[in-house]
């Protein structure tokens, strides 16, 4: 797992790279999937989590359209007083992952339609190999 130490100065160090890093760059971390942890440089406290919510800031003063809608963000917060928080975090991340899987059947099966070559099927079929239709 990647670590990355923040400065007084709220300045990124990745220590495995030996440079200051930005948010861009946490950023592209996260699209690459590859494990990271943020820890205060003095007392090693987890910083990820604030990380984490910098990069969403950062992406939706960018103008990227928001995933979070307000409504949902209210819901979260009231979330936060009541009983429900563990389980409610718990859910929404399975939830999430649910939704993840199912984009990736949806895109293979798009991908395997387009794949589909209703000529070599055909050729197939009949036992023949699409390069002997000229001749």
């Amino acid at each position: 797992m990647k670590l990355i130490k923040r400065y007084p100065n709220r300045r990124l160090y990745d220590t495995e790279l030996k440079r200051y890093i930005t948010l861009t760059e946490v950023r592209k971390f996260i699209q690459d999937y590859q494990s990271f942890q943020v820890v205060d440089s003095k007392s090693e406290q987890d910083l990820t989590r604030q990380v984490l919510l910098q990069v969403l800031a950062e992406m939706e003063s960018e103008g990227q359209k928001s995933v979070l809608t307000d409504r949902f963000l209210q819901e979260m917060i009231r979330l936060y007083d009541s009983h429900l928080t563990g389980v409610a975090g718990q859910w929404l991340e399975q939830s999430m992952l649910n939704l993840l899987a199912q984009q990736q059947q949806w895109q293979q099966e798009i991908k395997r339609m387009q794949d589909f070559n209703p000529a070599q099927f055909f050729n197939a079929f009949w036992g023949q190999k699409s390069d002997d239709s000229d001749k």
